[in-house]
């Protein structure tokens, strides 16, 4: 029988097998504890370090594996073991992000997510609800406050560098330039947002968000359902009216949303808190209702 030396490159061969063995859902030990430390370590969350390959163990094995390009199977062999030893420390950053945002970096925000396992859907560039799920819930996986703003230690976790123009909602990050429509003729206005993911007129939407501000304070909250349409949108609204089969809707080219002056706000009806907030405030901030049909479509007119 040939001894082998305790540092030859067979031993440090048959150690390195003995302390990454392949491991898979149900095993147990010390090696499993080991795998949790290192998947924390990485900026997944495994749970517990309890030596126990459990279902959350498995589901950050596979979020591991999918972000590092690995075979998505759970089973921790030499390839996984070994993105793991070299996992950490890549760092990101990109500009400031948060509810309403649009541009490349939001994009590339949900690419990311939607590679890291945490659901943010269709990677369309704009920051909405299920984005904002999906930050929350991969800041408390990492051990960050869960506030859904994605700022400099939320980059870092997400190991990407992003630059370009982006759209925050207040009239942040300069706006995007749009071809609007008012009284039927084409006209460029400047876009910002406003909650939902939706946009306005810059001046209305800075305008809007102060009112969004204010309800909020005093316990009401405004959804925004509609804001900025594009000629597309509205033709496919106004082919619905026609049809029958949607609400009144404006010709194309004449809806004072494609001026980005008028918003759709969840009210709920005329008899809810919310209408009665805006009946008795909107006007303070410039927003009127101007369609007596419609208790949701309030238009900027300062």
């Amino acid at each position: 029988m040939v001894a082998i030396a305790r540092n030859s490159p067979a031993a440090s061969s048959s150690a390195s097998r003995a302390a990454s063995p392949t491991l898979r859902s149900g095993a147990r030990g010390a090696a499993v504890t080991t795998l949790q430390n290192k998947l924390r370590a990485a900026g997944f969350n495994p749970g517990a370090s309890d030596g126990v390959f459990g279902p959350k163990t498995l589901a950050a094995v596979q979020s591991f594996q999918r972000a590092r390009g690995l075979q998505v199977d759970g089973i921790v062999g030499p390839k996984t073991w070994n993105a793991l030893n070299s996992a950490g420390g890549a760092g990101g950053s990109g500009p400031t992000l948060r509810n309403g945002a649009r541009g490349e970096p939001v994009r590339a925000l949900q690419q990311r997510l939607n590679v890291l396992g945490f659901k943010s859907g269709t990677a369309d560039g704009v920051f909405g609800p299920q984005t904002l799920s999906a930050v929350k819930a991969f800041q408390q996986s990492r051990g960050l406050t869960a506030d859904g703003i994605v700022g400099p230690k939320t980059w870092d976790k997400l190991g990407i560098n992003v630059q370009g123009p982006v759209t925050n909602p207040g009239g942040g990050g300069g706006g995007r330039v749009v071809t609007g429509y008012v009284n039927g003729q084409a006209r460029q206005i400047s876009l910002s947002g406003v909650p939902n993911g939706k946009e306005m007129r810059t001046d209305a939407a800075a305008a809007f968000n102060r009112m969004h501000a204010a309800a909020r304070a005093q316990g009401i909250t405004l959804k925004v359902n509609s804001g900025f349409r594009s000629m597309a949108e509205q033709e496919a609204l106004y082919r619905a009216y026609k049809n029958g089969t949607g609400n009144l809707a404006a010709p194309p080219g004449y809806s004072n949303h494609q001026g980005g002056i008028a918003v759709d706000v969840q009210t709920g009806g005329t008899g809810t808190s919310t209408y009665r907030w805006m009946a008795n405030n909107a006007k303070n901030f410039g927003f009127v209702r101007t369609v007596p049909s419609e208790p949701w479509h309030w238009e900027y007119r300062p």
